[in-house]
């Protein structure tokens, strides 16, 4: 009795998934995603549990469950899609290692960001706020909504663009339409930064609306 349980175990693993082959399928798809980074990726695999028993499969379907993301702590789900119908799910940690910008000095709410108001860091980006900046350029001559302390990582949630336009200010509106240009002038009803809507009174009572511009005129096109 015992002699035939064996046979028949051994007979069950024989015919079942290579666990390895599922473990290699992974390990081509991370390392095809993470290829094209913006930063060294690296990551640890969990292993299959080798008593695992799947059936046989000829091709291997691998991706990310809705919701996760290929960063930190996460998830990749290996499906059959080749002579079985099953799908597992193997945990796996991803490091993105990225230059980002933290405050160089004690930074202060309403101020606006300067090139030597930042420091640049190296860490992993899983370690990070989403919204970290990775780029000076998303940072320096935007204003800052809240203080931050020296060594402190600067999010794009704590930035707003500067205003270019000032209420009560005297303003250049440029008309566009079908590659006509014409130039008037208004006063501005409110603040704002480029790109935000900006209304404009022109004369006594004609009241316009447009965008303002980084140069601080209005653009009203049709």
């Amino acid at each position: 009795m015992k002699s035939m349980l064996f046979i028949a175990l051994f007979a069950s693993a024989a015919h079942a998934t290579d666990t390895a082959a599922i473990q290699r399928a992974a390990q081509q798809w991370l390392d095809q995603s993470l290829a094209n980074s913006n930063g060294v990726p690296s990551y640890q695999l969990s292993k299959i549990d080798s008593r695992i028993q799947l059936p046989p499969c000829k091709q291997y379907d691998v991706g990310l469950p809705s919701g996760y993301r290929l960063l930190g702590n996460t998830m990749l789900r290996v499906q059959c899609v080749d002579g079985a119908s099953w799908g597992i799910n193997l945990p796996v940690k991803v490091s993105l290692l990225i230059t980002y910008y933290v405050a160089a000095r004690p930074l202060s709410g309403n101020q606006e960001v300067g090139a030597g108001d930042l420091s640049a860091q190296q860490g992993d980006l899983g370690t990070l706020p989403g919204s970290v900046i990775l780029d000076p350029v998303q940072a320096v001559g935007r204003t800052l909504n809240t203080a931050v302390a020296a060594g402190k990582p600067l999010r794009s949630e704590m930035l707003r663009a500067a205003i270019v336009i000032q209420q009560n200010q005297k303003v250049r509106i440029i008309y566009r339409d079908n590659g006509i240009e014409v130039a008037n002038e208004g006063i501005a009803m409110n603040n704002a930064a480029e790109g935000q809507s900006v209304r404009v009174r022109v004369g006594t009572r004609q009241i316009i609306q447009g965008l303002a511009t980084s140069t601080g005129s209005v653009d009203v096109s049709n």
